[in-house]
């Protein structure tokens, strides 16, 4: 994991990475599709470039979003030093987004930007929900849909795990 610092720096830091792949589709858009072999390779060559930042983008910042709203809602009065795995990048015992206070975790959260809990993404949610519910401190699982939330309520239901869910 790594330490995020100033939520601020790594925001701007995200909003740069933002401006890069928006100038991607910029560019893309102002090609004029008359021919179908070339306006083919052209797509291909933007899906090269951004689709793995897009994913990856949205899921730095909403690990920082939850941050800042952890923070903000239910510690406002405790120092507390973020790290995280910005690129889902950490191991099966590392969570998206730990808060550690006096050296000690408090918070692990895992976060997701899927919008459906349809098929693969349903599954995985399962294994994420059993990962988290081993990890340290208050959990939370974070998602950004109605949809993604009632699923995740009804899977802990059926679970048993000590999990808040959070939608943001």
């Amino acid at each position: 994991m790594e330490a995020i610092g100033d939520i601020t720096i790594a925001e701007s830091k995200i909003i740069n990475q933002l401006k890069a792949l928006f100038s991607h589709f910029h560019l893309a858009g102002q090609t004029e599709v008359t021919d179908l072999g070339k306006s083919l390779e052209i797509l291909k060559s933007l899906r090269h470039l951004v689709y793995e930042d897009m994913n990856q983008l949205q899921h730095e910042a909403l690990i920082l979003k939850t941050a800042k709203y952890i923070q903000t809602t239910n510690y406002p009065t405790v120092a507390i030093n973020w790290s995280w795995n910005p690129r889902q990048t950490g191991s099966k015992d590392e969570p998206d987004l730990q808060g550690f206070s006096q050296g000690k975790a408090i918070i692990s959260a895992e976060v997701t930007t899927s919008l459906s809990p349809q098929g693969t993404i349903d599954s995985r949610m399962a294994k994420t929900l059993e990962k988290l519910s081993k990890m340290a401190g208050d959990k939370y699982y974070v998602i950004i849909t109605e949809k993604m939330e009632m699923r995740a309520r009804s899977k802990l239901d059926n679970l048993g795990y000590r999990i808040n869910v959070l939608r943001l």
